[in-house]
């Protein structure tokens, strides 16, 4: 069946992971209940003034509450903006593109710390960016680096005063939604697996969620965390939105999440990297939000030592694309079979990307490279965005039809037995 409706949410009040987290937070600073906690049914849980912490955390299980968690527990040492604008300007100051960004602003840059210092933050959100703080550092400094990216991006492009504080707001919370997530799957070394897929893409609206249940903020902040992962060309998540569907301060969220990917998990060249994709996938992004990053970035050159290559990624490629026609032949899709033209349309799709970047004939761009290490470099990195695409094919076709897995009920089929190609050959 078909899944495009998209990944039912998780209920941030009563995530039990989120839960452990909140209460884990109080062993390591003094939290205390602001007002009683209930359950929906009428019980009191908590009184005013109880001490809040894993001890009390069995108390809670179990329960649907009447009031978000966060706003019954307060904190003395609860952050800040200025915590914020520190943090932030730490992290920036030691992340070489990031303070490359910075110090191309001169005095814009007030305007950029201004805004998060100013950003609508009401006690429930101060107290769920505290939980951040104390239990997940990474999730932390990822939003502090996100509202770092996003103002930048915002200060470029003009943005109002108003507009930089809805956005520096909405970048803080735009992944508060993994904080009800299992974190495993996500710190490893390898290819998601269903659930984890599951989880990546309900993230999104579980933070619409916590965000709309704030009526001090702006219903924006809600919209553009719930479509910071979808693409103008329809090919993002979790509701596959397109075009003018997607709004303003999204279209920042969905460049600052490239920017950080790479920061985190590129170990080299990530300004390389960023050109690239930006290029490949100029579809997929704002065309004047793309032209700021792309002209923020230092000069593109090899560091001495550089051994670009397309090697193994290359023939991973072009075996998978090799795959699909061949496949067909052999099982012709029956009309109507709607996961072979999805399959279908986003290989034709890349190709399309491909030739716009260059290599619609792959081969000639491979001979042009030899002997030119900038241009072998850009090709390492075209191969490995493509290889990244394909793998999403794969995953987006059994996300909406569970039954192409290997174990599924599916009869045969091509879309089958390319989606299992394709998983065995990225994850070799």
């Amino acid at each position: 069946m078909d899944g495009a409706n998209g990944p039912a949410p998780v209920e941030p009040a009563d995530n039990a992971r989120y839960l452990e987290a909140i209460t884990s937070c109080g062993d390591q600073r003094p939290l205390v209940v602001a007002q009683p906690i209930y359950s929906c049914t009428g019980i009191k849980l908590l009184d005013k003034g109880a001490k809040f912490d894993s001890r009390i955390l069995e108390r809670l299980f179990g329960h649907s509450l009447a009031e978000p968690i966060d706003r019954c527990v307060a904190s003395a040492d609860a952050v800040r903006h200025k915590d914020l604008v520190a943090r932030a300007r730490e992290l920036a100051a030691a992340t070489p593109l990031l303070a490359h960004f910075e110090s191309g602003l001169a005095a814009p840059a007030d305007r950029l710390w201004s805004a998060l210092a100013s950003c609508p933050l009401p006690p429930a959100i101060a107290m769920r960016l505290t939980v951040a703080r104390d239990t997940a550092a990474g999730v932390y400094e990822h939003l502090l680096k996100a509202a770092f990216i996003a103002l930048f991006i915002g200060v470029r492009a003009r943005f109002s005063g108003g507009d930089l504080q809805t956005l520096a707001t909405a970048a803080l919370l735009h992944d508060v939604g993994m904080m009800h997530v299992d974190p495993a799957p996500f710190e490893a070394e390898k290819a998601l697996d269903a659930a984890g897929r599951r989880s990546l893409h309900a993230h999104p609206v579980t933070g619409q969620l916590i965000a709309q249940r704030e009526p001090l903020l702006s219903p924006a902040i809600a919209t553009a965390i719930a479509q910071h992962h979808e693409r103008l060309d329809g090919t993002g998540y979790p509701r596959g939105l397109s075009s003018d569907a997607i709004g303003k301060f999204a279209r920042v969220l969905m460049l600052v999440e490239i920017v950080l990917a790479l920061l985190e998990h590129q170990r080299e060249r990530p300004d390389l990297q960023l050109s690239l994709i930006l290029r490949l996938n100029h579809r997929s992004f704002d065309a004047g939000l793309s032209a700021i990053v792309l002209a923020a970035l230092p000069s593109l050159a090899l560091n001495e030592g550089d051994t670009p290559g397309t090697g193994s990624e290359y023939q991973q490629v072009t075996t998978l694309f090799d795959a699909w026609p061949r496949l067909c032949g052999q099982m012709p899709p029956a009309a109507g079979d709607s996961a072979a033209a999805f399959i279908d349309a986003r290989i034709n799709r890349l190709r399309r990307w491909l030739a716009d970047a260059g290599l619609g004939d792959p081969e000639a761009a491979v001979r042009a490279a030899d002997g030119a290490p900038m241009v072998g470099a850009e090709m390492a990195g075209l191969t490995h965005e493509t290889l990244w695409h394909v793998r999403q094919i794969a995953y987006d076709a059994l996300h909406r039809w569970p039954g192409l897995s290997p174990d599924g009920p599916a009869a045969p089929s091509a879309a089958r037995d390319w989606v299992s190609t394709a998983s065995s050959v990225v994850d070799a």
